[in-house]
């Protein structure tokens, strides 16, 4: 009966422990995405530190998320891009565009007309 118990005891604290250690990664990888998004790389490298020596999860996503993160603090792309600012810089660079390609068109016609660039928006002005 006493070698039951062990044994049961046994069984059940290591299936608590992954269960611990499977939330403490879950809980390390969600800090590492925020500090990502925050371009906190002080944070990434603290947390990678930590996820450096845990064993490559068989969840693909935990693995994914874990390589990312690994890689995040050996300097990979960790800047979040903002899309308002980079759709209002192509708008900007496109209205200047044209109107090169106005000008253009006023003092050699046959050259903005050969041009790809400036036909493109001769025509999808029209």
């Amino acid at each position: 009966m006493r070698l039951i118990c062990i044994i049961l005891t046994v069984f059940f604290s290591q299936s608590a422990n992954a269960q611990i250690k499977e939330v403490r990664l879950k809980t390390l990888l969600s800090i590492c995405e925020t500090a990502q998004s925050t371009n906190d790389l002080g944070t990434i490298k603290n947390i990678a530190n930590q996820l450096k020596d845990a064993p490559l999860q068989s969840d693909h996503i935990l693995a994914s998320r874990m390589r990312i993160c690994l890689s995040a603090a050996n300097g990979g792309e960790t800047i979040k891009i903002n899309a308002e600012a980079l759709l209002k810089s192509i708008s900007e660079k496109m209205l200047a565009i044209e109107s090169d390609c106005n000008a253009l068109l006023e003092i050699a016609p046959n050259v903005a007309l050969d041009n790809k660039t400036c036909r493109t928006i001769f025509i999808s002005n029209n």
